[in-house]
């Protein structure tokens, strides 16, 4: 079976990530096109050209927010992404009004990697900030952020720290400092750990398919898609979590769960 080649997607379905911190570097200022469909024509024209700080500049400031990174990172993450990938087209298949303010498309992009060739549709909003307009991947249209409290001493903390709003329902980041002196493991074969996320509409969660492990005295975050979710967020559960032994194994009788957020 063949493997498709992805573009790089920024905001995984659920994944865990160390914060790494870097040197400040020049700043890269954002732009804005004068309408929505030349800022996805800009957009598709440097994808093409492979002009990675030009096609970031283009990016929307609520996809910027929502992510976490700098423009600079983000550059820095899709070139590598991109080391091995020759982008042979990038098309617009389709784009609609949501609102005044929003626009979906859908890009087909065509890239080879490694002599094979993989095509896929691409979900962007377009969204007019100030008196411009510019391009969401991933279809993100809004991030609301929460007030994360300090972390307690000792402890695996869990924090909800945004909501990422897309066409397709949300994705959530959750904050995870472990201050403790025990490695943590997340899901096991038998029993994966679930992001349980409660609304004033529903219940509805997410899978983590693989275990991950979280070292002691360090500061990471994982995010969670949440597919067509409605309401506001009430409650955020993370489950099947399980100190490690000194071998890296679960102690399974430590299995617990911790809630991210109650409102």
């Amino acid at each position: 079976m063949k493997r498709k080649f992805k573009l790089l997607n920024i905001l995984c379905v659920v994944s865990f990530i160390v914060i790494l911190f870097t040197g400040c570097g020049k700043k890269i200022e954002t732009i804005k096109a004068p309408t929505a469909q030349e800022a996805i024509d800009l957009f598709n024209q440097y994808n093409l050209e492979s002009n990675i700080e030009e096609m970031v500049k283009l990016y929307s400031d609520v996809y910027i927010e929502s992510v976490g990174y700098t423009p600079k990172q983000i550059i820095k993450m899709i070139k590598s992404n991109r080391s091995k990938a020759t982008i042979n087209s990038s098309t617009i298949k389709s784009m609609e009004d949501i609102d005044e303010n929003t626009k979906k498309a859908v890009v087909t992009i065509s890239a080879t990697v490694n002599g094979e060739e993989s095509t896929d549709d691409y979900i962007y909003a377009i969204v007019k900030e100030g008196d411009g307009w510019a391009v969401s991947p991933d279809g993100v249209t809004g991030c609301v952020s929460f007030d994360v409290p300090a972390p307690k001493n000792g402890e695996l903390n869990l924090n909800l720290s945004k909501e990422i709003i897309q066409f397709d329902g949300v994705t959530i980041r959750v904050d995870v400092y472990n201050d403790s002196k025990t490695n943590y493991i997340f899901g096991t074969d038998d029993s994966k750990t679930e992001v349980i996320v409660e609304t004033t509409e529903g219940t509805y969660n997410n899978i983590l398919e693989e275990s991950a492990t979280v070292n002691k005295r360090t500061k990471s975050y994982f995010m969670a898609k949440i597919a067509d979710i409605k309401g506001d967020i009430t409650k955020v559960t993370v489950t099947s979590i399980y100190d490690a032994d000194k071998d890296g194994n679960p102690v399974l009788d430590t299995k617990r769960e911790i809630t991210a957020y109650s409102k």
